[in-house]
């Protein structure tokens, strides 16, 4: 569903909780609400999760026995390549390739949370939608163009989210958030900026970002620096990943500065760059995890990067996906 641009207090832990899967907002919601967050009708079960789990099943993988685990969460972050609001299209191949996807992982059994930064240009099975919205086959490409297909809205976000679950041999994603890469500006600007020490070259693109200088970036020049790839460092999108990484590390400092009310006023700036599925109150929960559970170092996939007709594909390390898939969905018996 879009985001509205009227916000109550619980649409702002939604957004929150968002940013935080980014490295920001459970600073924010520290500012906003400490209170428990109470059961809501949205979810089932006793400890507030979605039961979307299937049965559990086992797997032998280098001559150990797996099973998958039973009670997890996982929410897809998704930053698309377009800069104005989410406003949709028409068309069944208008939704923007999506350029960063983080995926959020929560054991609720294990009370830990971790984050998969997911590569761009990963060349996997990416669902193709038609003009009526159904797929009918899958083609192996980046899975960014997973988010092409579609309206650029829900149907877009939906593909991506089937695209990462396919990736990942058919783990179910619980809901996505995805933000245009506008929005970057945006909240950046809202905040007063955001300070970090420039680790590339960016002489042929941006001047004012100066290699080895700790700076304050503003709107502009941080979506620069999480944006582009081209001229700077070696081009493929494992070195823009990096930057992404430490910039998000920097808006987590940033945020746990910030007051409740500034929070309400970046989340509502916000809200026309975003497409959501995830209820309020889901979100709110997800946020007092962040808060509540360990965190776990991000995970990355190994591969290898390839230029194929002028474009740069990625194609998975096998023995590091199973490994990222084992160390996320499932326990060692």
């Amino acid at each position: 569903m879009r985001a509205p641009v009227e916000i109550t207090r619980r649409q702002v832990l939604k957004g929150a909780a968002a940013l935080a899967a980014f490295g920001a907002g459970v600073a924010l919601l520290r500012r906003w609400e400490q209170r428990p967050i109470p059961p809501d009708p949205e979810t089932s079960g006793d400890a507030g999760v979605p039961s979307s789990q299937p049965a559990c099943k086992e797997r032998v993988w280098d001559g150990r026995t797996y099973r998958q685990k039973s009670d997890v969460e996982s929410y897809l972050f998704l930053g698309i390549d377009v800069m104005g609001p989410a406003t949709g299209a028409g068309s069944y191949i208008a939704g923007g390739q999506a350029d960063t996807q983080i995926l959020l992982v929560l054991d609720h059994q294990a009370r830990t949370w971790q984050l998969l930064q997911i590569n761009r240009d990963s060349m996997v099975e990416v669902p193709v939608l038609g003009m009526m919205g159904r797929s009918p086959y899958t083609v192996v490409q980046q899975i960014a163009l997973a988010h092409a297909y579609g309206d650029g809205l829900e149907e877009s976000c939906e593909n991506s989210a089937a695209a990462v679950s396919m990736m990942l041999e058919d783990q179910p994603i619980d809901g996505y958030f995805a933000m245009n890469m506008g929005g970057v500006e945006v909240l950046v600007d809202q905040i007063g900026g955001v300070t970090l020490t420039v680790q590339s070259d960016f002489s042929a693109v941006d001047p004012t970002l100066t290699e080895g200088e700790t700076l304050t970036l503003d709107g502009r020049q941080a979506l620069a620096y999480v944006r582009t790839r081209k001229d700077v460092d070696d081009q493929t999108n494992l070195a823009r990943m990096e930057r992404q990484r430490q910039f998000l590390a920097a808006l987590e400092q940033k945020a746990r500065t910030l007051d409740a009310d500034l929070a309400a006023r970046v989340w509502q700036a916000l809200a026309d760059y975003v497409v959501t599925d995830i209820p309020s109150g889901t979100a709110a929960r997800a946020a007092q995890c962040l808060r509540d559970y360990t965190r776990l170092p991000l995970l990355t996939i190994a591969g290898e990067n390839r230029v194929e007709d002028g474009y740069w594909a990625y194609y998975l390390d096998q023995d590091s996906l199973q490994q990222v898939i084992l160390q996320l969905f499932y326990t060692e018996i």
